[in-house]
């Protein structure tokens, strides 16, 4: 298991973002997790300072990111930072067609099984938050998620918030466990993102802000065979705090979840 904090969260002007994984490594993360707006440019002395930070600390990467990031764009962070990219994962991408919105699977597949090409011979994992949740969501995308299911470095990054929302709101997934929630999905676990919120509203919010039994994750995780790196999420803005006043909840987060985990 690989502890990590989404760095990105705690950007804000006069703050370098070596320091930041300094700090967040003396919290006890073992892990950085970026987005792909950390990358503006590659040639950034604060990015270049920070990929020498993570070799010399020995620390794990995951990128987070949108699909117009890009193969390229990815192709470059692994440049960067090598072998230490455990996970690259994606928002799902949506469209409209006549029977309305769905996923775009024909667009973000293809994209997912070339960057397996390109880093094959190393461990790196692949995959889309959230998508496929269970089997008959597979099923409906089968003709394109179906070969990647083949791949054993593909899989699923879970996002815990959202599903404390799932359950509480809709319909499909009313009344459902939390840890058979986690179990039903048909594809390996390769991240979590680790959240809080009142059920209601993505507020992304330190563990024990919200309703979610963090606990039960545990549980539903381990039950998964879960071997990944578990993220904290925590978003400041979208709770209404600030990065000076969310550090100490993501240390304490951190503790919490370990003792947890390691129950």
């Amino acid at each position: 298991m690989r502890y990590a904090t989404a760095i990105w969260n705690y950007a804000e002007e006069g703050v370098r973002l070596p320091e930041l994984v300094r700090e967040f490594v003396g919290f006890g993360y073992d892990t950085i997790s970026f987005s792909s707006g950390n990358f503006g440019d590659m040639k950034d002395p604060d990015v270049r300072e920070a990929a020498r930070v993570i070799e010399e600390q020995r620390l794990g990467v995951t990128v987070h990111c949108a699909f117009d990031f890009g193969i390229e764009g990815v192709t470059k962070v692994l440049e960067l930072f090598g072998d230490a990219v455990l996970a690259v994962t994606f928002d799902p991408m949506s469209e409209v067609d006549s029977c309305g919105m769905c996923f775009a699977t024909g667009a973000m597949a293809p994209a997912i099984a070339e960057i397996l090409r390109r880093s094959e011979g190393s461990e790196l994992r692949v995959g889309i938050e959230d998508l496929p949740l269970d089997e008959k969501a597979l099923e409906r995308y089968r003709e394109d998620l179906g070969p990647l299911a083949e791949e054993p470095r593909y899989g699923m990054l879970i996002d815990v918030g959202h599903l404390n929302m799932r359950l509480r709101r809709w319909k499909y997934f009313a009344g459902l466990p939390v840890a058979e929630y986690i179990t039903r999905i048909p594809v390996p676990i390769i991240e979590a993102h680790l959240h809080d919120n009142n059920g209601e509203g993505d507020q992304h919010g330190y563990l024990g802000f919200g309703n979610l039994d963090f606990a039960a994750v545990a549980e539903g995780l381990k039950a998964a065979g879960f071997e990944g790196v578990s993220t904290v999420e925590i978003a400041p803005s979208f709770h209404g705090s600030t990065p000076a006043a969310s550090k100490p909840r993501a240390k304490e987060s951190l503790a919490q979840w370990k003792a947890l985990w390691e129950a």
